[in-house]
């Protein structure tokens, strides 16, 4: 009878203990996985640490390192200090810098799928709209079809040759322009080339797009009194510079707080310019819509066939997604290929013997009978391609190119990178590397004759799937606009001293002092210019 009692009292005192023991594990299991996955991670970081990183700031990290301009400069400068993989802290963003050819390569073609995504930067929620242009789009089903979009009807090979009358008929406008501005003492014409550069550019680039063009194609009395660069185009060229300057600044990297606050009034700046873009883009669509139910239009642009493909599926084709692919082709190619022009210009002209082996190659190449450059033309004249290269390596359009960021955990040169740290890709430094090119600082187009160079990384376009799609077209391009100004005049240099080569800051690379120059008709095409 006892040992049934006993029994009877043993049982629940048996079930209360094993609800607890339920509860306490339950309780206890997740900061335990917690500890233990604390435990793995420190150990895997311990056998693959976290690249070295220079002292910072409280709570600032490295912000005051975005404040140092050209960025590219600052960042080289602690590359020499903390090597080719670095690591930075931008508040509480996590960044890796890379200034390695190897690295590079790593990065951008083995890791490629795991650093294809975009940082989510608050201007560029701005700027980009809702980060739905191709530059800044995540990787994934959209932005692949907006970068097949992009390709089909602006940047493909067949796009670029079928617009290839268009882009010779905007250089030769521009050579037009440049004849008739009114002359300084001496007989030759002092002029600011970058405006003059942006405005070509834009206006091949927006035939591309909507048939629209920012002064006189013809060759009339309205076109004679069109010297200067439309106000339209100046007005555009400010705002593309100033999208720029707003994109990755401290800004972005402030407590969500201090940008509430609007520390420095770049949240009414960000605003203000992308209402200007957007209005700018709508009368660009209203042009085109109007000009179809007009004149018709002859060839099929990209905002043509976005607006049919809208008709049929307003959802798959928003106004968002026009306004994204305009934008980014408008603001993208002019900036970059004039940057480019200008860059090569400067080079020249403190490289003269330079210039006259190219009008050399351009005369043997167009000179009998004496004509104007073709895009035909461009294969047949290898020395202006190796120029263009050159200039591409010592003055890259993007420096750091354009920021990604990680998707999952990887390890890049025996370094742990976490999970969401920015990468940005030093292609300054690269493409300066002394361990890649003989006498890497000076301007030697003929490193790129006869495929010297070939296996040498120079990424100035980028490389994998974020490879810049627009290639063909810039060298195209640069490549007409830089050939007809060395065809058609002889340049000088504004005084004695050599032009200053000192870099702009910014996502690109500017000049710090925009090119001035002298030009001057040749004797030999002072007809063929008159003819145009």
């Amino acid at each position: 009878m006892v040992s049934n009692q006993t029994h009877f009292l043993a049982e629940p005192t048996m079930t209360m203990d094993t609800f607890s023991t339920i509860v306490v594990i339950t309780l206890l299991l997740p900061p335990l996985l917690a500890l233990v996955q604390m435990m793995f991670r420190h150990q895997r970081t311990s056998h693959n640490p976290t690249p070295p990183e220079p002292t910072p700031i409280p709570l600032f990290g490295h912000l005051h390192v975005l404040l140092t301009k050209p960025l590219h400069r600052t960042l080289a400068d602690l590359a020499a200090r903390h090597g080719h993989v670095f690591s930075l802290r931008f508040g509480s963003s996590r960044v890796a810098v890379v200034s390695s050819a190897p690295v590079a390569q790593l990065c951008l073609g083995a890791l490629d799928i795991t650093f294809a995504n975009r940082p989510r930067l608050p201007s560029m929620r701005v700027l980009s709209y809702g980060w739905s242009t191709m530059g800044h789009a995540n990787y994934g089903p959209y932005w692949r079809h907006v970068r097949r979009t992009t390709t089909t009807e602006i940047s493909s090979t067949e796009r670029v040759q079928h617009f290839a009358d268009v882009q010779v008929e905007q250089a030769r406008a521009m050579a037009r322009r440049l004849s008739r501005v009114p002359l300084a003492p001496g007989g030759r014409a002092l002029v600011d080339l970058k405006p003059r550069l942006f405005e070509m550019i834009m206006n091949v680039i927006l035939d591309m797009i909507c048939m629209r063009i920012m002064c006189s194609r013809s060759n009339d009395e309205q076109d004679e009194t069109m010297l200067e660069v439309s106000e339209e185009a100046r007005r555009f060229m400010a705002a593309a510079e100033e999208t720029i300057e707003l994109s990755s600044t401290v800004w972005d990297f402030l407590p969500a707080p201090a940008r509430w606050l609007d520390v420095g009034g770049v949240s009414r700046r960000l605003q203000r310019l992308q209402a200007n873009r957007t209005r700018f883009l709508q009368r660009l669509i209203k042009g085109h819509k109007e000009t179809e139910k007009g004149a018709g239009v002859t060839r099929r642009r990209m905002v043509g066939v976005l607006l049919e493909l809208q008709k049929e599926d307003p959802e798959a084709c928003t106004d968002q997604l026009i306004h994204s692919l305009c934008i980014s082709a408008l603001e993208a190619g002019t900036l970059s290929s004039a940057y480019t022009i200008e860059w090569a210009m400067s080079l020249l002209l403190n490289h003269p013997h330079v210039m006259k082996k190219a009008r050399d190659e351009l005369d043997a190449c167009v000179g009998k009978p004496k004509r104007l450059l073709e895009a035909t033309d461009l294969p047949n004249l290898p020395y202006l391609r190796c120029i263009i290269l050159e200039t591409l390596r010592l003055y890259p359009v993007v420096p750091l190119l354009v920021p990604r960021e990680s998707s999952i955990d990887c390890t890049v040169s025996g370094f742990h990178i976490p999970k969401g740290t920015m990468l940005l890709v030093n292609t300054f430094v690269i493409n300066r590397d002394p361990g890649t090119w003989d006498d890497p600082e000076s301007f030697l187009p003929e490193r790129f004759e006869d495929g010297r160079s070939e296996g040498k990384m120079a990424i100035s376009f980028g490389m994998g799937r974020r490879r810049c799609p627009a290639e063909n077209l810039g060298m195209q391009v640069v490549g007409l606009a830089l050939g007809v100004m060395i065809q058609c005049f002889n340049w000088e240099r504004v005084g004695t001293e050599l032009v200053d080569m000192a870099e702009g800051s910014g996502l690109t690379l500017p000049k710090k002092v925009p090119l001035e120059a002298f030009c001057q008709p040749r004797d030999s095409m002072v007809d063929l210019l008159s003819e145009i």
